[in-house]
């Protein structure tokens, strides 16, 4: 019997060794939920307050967005230009870029008759070349032509801002045919009136 007593003691010493040592370890698992409670609600306020920033920062994209809309259909409105005349132009001669004593007469008419209907336009001095060459070299050629007509004019007393040069080179013939003539007629710059 005293064997059964003394086992029994010993399974009440070990029980409450193990209780007390459960509340210790129960204590401690409390001890370290508080510490990760109170990180968890540190990341939570820094959570709200970046969405707090990033929808502010969604905000001032969106107003942002639509003043860039706005101006972009203001704009638009006023860079729509309509042409109002093609027809004048001059021709130059192979590989050049020097006026003739032709396409200055016609350039000095042109710009009397713009200074003469004194309204506010705008003109498009577009340069081409014919299909003969390589086609960089025939851009360059056109903007080389284009640039002298823009040199006459202004010296006619048309203003630059009024002016802007544009190259297609061989790229928009007006004649597809290879005689003589069809060449000469695509070695040209073309007076575009818009306004």
């Amino acid at each position: 019997m005293g064997h059964i007593l003394s086992g029994v003691a010993a399974a009440a010493v070990i029980a409450g060794g193990l209780a007390l040592s459960g509340c210790a370890t129960e204590q401690y698992v409390d001890e370290h939920v508080a510490a990760v409670n109170t990180r968890v609600d540190a990341v939570d306020s820094k959570v709200t307050a970046l969405s707090g920033r990033v929808d502010q920062v969604a905000g001032a994209a969106q107003a942002a967005q639509t003043r860039a809309d706005d101006a972009y259909a203001l704009a638009k409105g006023k860079m729509s230009r309509t042409v109002v005349s093609e027809t004048d132009f001059v021709n130059f001669d192979t590989n050049k870029w020097e006026l003739s004593d032709e396409a200055k007469a016609t350039l000095t008419a042109f710009a009397e008759r713009l200074k003469g209907d004194n309204k506010k336009v705008f003109i498009e001095i577009v340069g081409h070349a014919d299909p003969r060459g390589e086609n960089d070299k025939n851009r360059v050629l056109g903007e080389k032509r284009a640039l002298e007509v823009r040199r006459f004019l202004f010296s006619q007393g048309i203003p630059l801002v009024a002016m802007e040069t544009v190259s297609w080179g061989e790229e928009q013939p007006v004649a597809t045919g290879n005689t003589a003539e069809d060449l000469a007629a695509n070695r040209r710059v073309v007076l575009r009136i818009v306004e």
